[in-house]
C-alpha cells in the first residue's frame, strides 16, 4: 500500500501558519466524508473498476449498471505527527478508495475565516480534476460574490480524456456564489450555496458546480471537462471523532471499513440466492 502525497495552492488564498488544524469547523481532526460519485462520457455512465493510483495513473472503467462493489471515496482527516505531515500550513487529508483500498493518497485542505479550499481526489481518472476550479470559497458568503484565481499544472497530467496539451497548462479561474437552495443527500435535506466557477485554457473551458455547506462543506461537485467528460460525486455520509491518529489507526480504519463491506456483500449474495430463478415458475 503506498501513501503519495502531492501539495498545491492557490496565489490568492489566505492560508494560516498557526492553528492550523485546531480551528477547524468543518473539515476537523477525526472526521470522515464518504463521497459517491459516477464517470459520465459519452452519456453513459461508468465507475471505476480498477485503480492503480499514481505515479502512473492506470485504471479502468465499468458501466455504472455493472458495479456490484459499489465504490467509494473516503476522505478522512488523521493527526498525524509533524514529520509525517506533508502539506506545509494545510490540513492534511488522505483519500481513500472503496472497497479494495489499495492505496491511500494525501493533499490538504485549508479552512479558516477567510476562506475554505479543498484539494479532489486525483487517482486515477480523477487526474481530470486537475483541469477544473478546485473546491474554493470566499468568506463570509453572500450571493453574488466572485472571485478569480490562476494556476498551472503540469504536463504529466494531461490524458485524451479531459484533455492534451505539452509543458505546463495556465488555467484562469472564475467563482461566483449565485444562490442558495436546498440539496438532498443520504442524511436529510440541507442548505447549501451554489458556487459556479470556469477554469479557461487553450486547450478550452471546464466548470465546476459545487454546492457548499456551512455545517458539512462541500456536499456535491459537478465537473465538466474541456473534452466533455463529466464527473459528479456527492456526500452520501459523514461522521465525527473518529480515532485516526497515526497511521497504525488509518490502517484499522481501512481494516473496518473492509469488514463491513465484506458482510454488505455477503448479505447481497444470499440475498439473490434466495431470488427465484428465471426458469422458475411463481404461483
Amino acid at each position: 500500500m503506498g501513501d503519495l502525497c502531492f501539495s498545491q495552492g492557490f496565489k490568492t488564498l489566505d492560508i494560516e501558519k498557526r492553528n492550523i488544524d485546531s480551528n477547524n469547523d468543518i473539515y476537523k481532526i477525526g472526521n470522515v466524508f464518504v463521497y459517491d460519485y459516477v464517470i459520465i462520457e459519452n452519456n453513459t455512465e461508468y465507475k471505476l473498476n480498477y485503480i492503480a493510483g499514481l505515479p502512473n495513473n492506470k485504471f479502468e472503467l465499468i458501466k455504472k449498471s455493472n458495479d456490484t462493489i459499489a465504490s467509494k471515496i473516503h476522505l478522512i482527516i488523521p493527526k498525524l505527527k509533524k514529520s509525517d505531515r506533508t502539506n506545509r500550513n494545510q490540513t492534511e487529508i488522505k483519500y481513500l478508495y472503496a472497497p479494495d483500498f489499495s492505496f491511500i493518497s494525501g493533499t490538504g485542505v485549508v479552512e479558516n475565516e477567510n476562506n475554505i479550499w479543498l484539494h479532489p481526489p486525483r487517482s486515477a481518472i480523477f487526474a481530470a480534476l486537475e483541469t477544473c476550479p478546485f473546491p474554493y470559497v470566499k468568506l463570509p458568503i453572500e450571493i453574488g460574490k466572485e472571485w478569480r484565481e490562476k494556476m498551472t499544472v503540469n504536463e504529466h497530467w494531461s490524458n485524451e480524456k479531459w484533455g492534451v496539451w505539452s509543458k505546463k497548462l495556465s488555467l484562469f479561474y472564475n467563482y461566483k456564489i449565485t444562490k442558495k437552495t436546498k440539496l438532498n443527500t443520504g442524511f436529510g435535506e440541507i442548505d447549501c450555496y451554489m458556487i459556479e466557477s470556469i477554469a479557461e485554457s487553450k486547450i478550452g473551458e471546464s466548470k465546476l458546480t459545487s454546492y457548499f455547506s456551512e455545517k458539512f462543506g462541500f456536499v456535491r461537485l459537478e465537473y465538466e471537462m474541456v473534452t466533455g467528460l463529466k464527473i459528479n460525486y456527492w456526500l452520501e455520509n459523514y461522521s465525527e471523532n473518529n480515532h485516526l491518529e497515526g497511521f497504525e489507526n488509518i490502517l484499522k480504519y481501512i481494516d473496518e471499513q473492509k469488514k463491513t463491506i465484506a458482510k454488505r456483500t455477503n448479505l447481497l449474495e444470499t440475498q439473490q440466492d434466495r431470488l427465484p430463478s428465471h426458469n422458475t415458475i411463481v404461483n
